[in-house]
């Protein structure tokens, strides 16, 4: 009886953490086609601003858009302020981000600025400098209604933004409902049959 409660309850906390975890877009099972084209919105349960363009490495000048895979996302034509946004909201830990090698202008440092549905201020990351090499712009944004990317110059790469969806109180509610319930169930079988024996 005891290990079955047990069980019972360390499963239902499995399920739980496994909803509360944090998945990383990779944008590889999109097609870029060998060249620059728009995004497709929505994408993951997201809404993706116009001027986000898919990518893969071999596009020109973009070898090393990926941080993993082939495939990466990239302001189009070198735009400033594009946005990643969800009605239901989303957690963001963050993503990585990195200079193309094209001859173009490329940005030099990238700002991360959360809203929540009420389009009040979350946090912002602040001026994280980014290079060459892929660097990782953490963020750790709870409760985000919309992203707000912006960049001081040029273009830019990212890849395997990291986000999750905001766990609905409703169902840790009902589940825990539905595990008490389980239990005394158990717990008066249990001591129906007791009585039964003696």
């Amino acid at each position: 009886m005891k290990n079955f409660l047990i069980g019972l309850f360390a499963g239902a906390g499995l399920l739980l953490a496994a909803q509360a975890g944090a998945g990383a877009l990779n944008f590889d099972e999109l097609q870029a086609d060998g060249d620059l084209t728009p995004m497709s919105s929505p994408y993951a349960g997201l809404n993706w601003s116009s001027d986000w363009y898919l990518g893969d490495t071999s596009v020109e000048g973009y070898g090393n858009g990926a941080h993993s895979g082939a495939l990466f996302v990239t302001n189009g034509y070198g735009v400033d302020d594009l946005g990643v946004s969800s009605a239901a909201g989303f957690n963001f830990a963050g993503a990585w981000f990195a200079a193309p090698a094209t001859n173009g202008a490329t940005a030099s440092w990238i700002n991360i600025t959360a809203y929540d549905a009420d389009n009040h201020l979350i946090g912002s990351t602040g001026n994280i400098a980014i290079g060459g090499s892929y660097s990782w712009v953490a963020a750790n944004f709870k409760q985000v209604a919309r992203l707000n990317i912006a960049r001081d110059d040029g273009w830019f790469v990212m890849d395997d933004f990291t986000a999750s969806a905001v766990p609905e109180p409703g169902r840790a509610l009902l589940l825990g409902a539905g595990l008490l319930l389980l239990a005394g169930r158990v717990r008066r079988r249990a001591t129906v049959r007791d009585r039964t024996e003696v």
